[in-house]
């Protein structure tokens, strides 16, 4: 207490409290977006991202020429695939005819599946069967009796569909589902009535695998696997690399031999690219991308205003001190015990800054919300930014620690020098 009435009774100690609370305040709203956002997009992907090289594959024909010579979809991408599966360096491939892949961006292929009054809007992707793309991603099953590389055999009709653990659980509770059926509401014609209406489409569970992001911003983990409906005329060859294989080395070093090399009468693949680099590009170039920048931005203004701000301040506000600091030691105090006295009540004053400016900004919270770009529409994903108490105590902390750091730093630099000088300099001007 005595201690708290020798700081407060300074008139500099109470500006600079005033001061501390309103940039704990400003650090607050500055700093918020830019830790959640970093913590979401440094999450693991859950699939072999570091090992994936998606080939974009190009035809010398248009559609309607290929439909003119009676030209398969299937022929030349399939043989292009088995060219790429016979590389060294490659371990498995297979096709995909989806526009954005999984890590390759974000994906508008989504819709609403329900059951049982529950509705989960899940992207989706399009498998073939007997190929080997959960090999090829490297995501697991978590159906026993459906071993990853045979996820995609024995599928008996268009109907069948793979979701992930997520969906499982929210649907159902278990992971145990094979054989379940969920269904979407698709617009159809009604022979009945001759308009067109929602349809009721069900669609019978295969197997349960392994969450996995889809792109660097997925946060649901709400993705289901549908059984292709044929080949289409876009087509993409993603091919998973040998354990120990530079992928970007690997598209740098292989890119010519694959555009002149491995081509078929009518196709060639026309790009290369790895999952990790497209992730990167999608971390910076899109919407969510160009918003991370900008509060990074303004967190790093603030940071640069407190560094500024703040060690002005406080270099002034030891320095004002020196007087006292001598006494102190003509006394018979030493050097570290008034380095450390310096030290304590710079901690506590900036203790009792940072928890009033928390309280002022928990009033502005619970009006306005905490930064919620990171919505769930999936409520089995919980994490700890979706709790309103957890997010605001994490946070804080984490504003408080900045804030600590920076006034320690500022306040043990002069103080330090303080207590080396003599005891004669430092009262000299007393």
């Amino acid at each position: 207490m005595k201690q708290l009435k020798d700081i407060f009774g300074r008139k500099t100690s109470i500006w600079l409290a005033i001061e501390l609370v309103l940039v704990t305040c400003a650090c607050w709203w500055a700093f918020d977006p830019v830790i959640i956002t970093s913590y979401v997009t440094h999450l693991p992907m859950n699939c072999d991202i570091d090992r994936i090289v998606k080939m974009e594959i190009a035809s010398s024909l248009t559609d309607n020429q290929r439909a003119m010579a009676g030209i398969s979809f299937y022929d030349g991408p399939r043989r292009l695939m088995q060219k790429v599966q016979e590389m060294d360096e490659v371990e498995v491939t297979c096709l995909s005819y989806d526009e954005n892949v999984i890590g390759f961006g974000e994906s508008f292929l989504f819709g609403s599946y329900y059951h049982d009054g529950d509705t989960i809007i899940c992207h989706y992707l399009d498998f073939e069967k007997d190929s080997k793309i959960f090999e090829a991603y490297g995501i697991q099953s978590l159906t026993p009796e459906v071993p990853t590389a045979e996820l995609t055999h024995g599928c008996e009709n268009n109907n069948t569909i793979i979701i992930t653990r997520s969906v499982a659980m929210a649907f159902f509770g278990t992971i145990d589902v094979a054989g379940k059926i969920i269904y979407t509401d698709n617009i159809g014609l009604n022979p009945e009535s001759g308009q067109w209406e929602p349809v009721r489409r069900d669609w019978h569970i295969r197997a349960v695998v392994e969450d996995f992001r889809r792109e660097v911003y997925d946060r649901d983990m709400a993705n289901v696997f549908v059984l292709s409906p044929g080949a289409r005329a876009r087509a993409n060859i993603i091919a998973r690399l040998r354990d120990g294989i530079d992928a970007r080395r690997f598209v740098q070093e292989q890119e010519r031999n694959v555009q002149h090399n491995i081509v078929t009468e009518h196709n060639y693949i026309r790009k290369m690219q790895t999952a990790r680099e497209a992730s990167e590009l999608d971390l910076n170039s899109s919407w969510m991308g160009k918003q991370t920048r900008r509060n990074l931005l303004i967190a790093a203004f603030f940071a640069i205003n407190l560094a500024f701000g703040v060690f002005g301040t406080l270099l002034m506000y030891t320095r004002q001190r020196r007087e006292e600091a001598g006494v102190r030691r003509a006394f018979g105090a030493t050097k570290w015990s008034v380095f450390w006295g310096f030290i304590r009540e710079a901690w506590l004053l900036t203790t009792l800054s940072v928890v009033a400016g928390c309280a002022i900004y928990f009033q502005y919270a619970t009006a306005h919300g905490l930064y919620s770009d990171f919505g769930s529409l999936n409520p089995a994903v919980h994490f700890w930014f979706d709790d309103f108490g957890t997010h605001f105590l994490v946070v804080s902390a984490i504003v408080y620690l900045i804030i600590l750091c920076a006034v320690l730093i500022a306040t043990a630099l002069p103080a330090w020098r303080i207590c080396r000088s003599e005891i004669t300099e430092a009262l000299k001007d007393e």
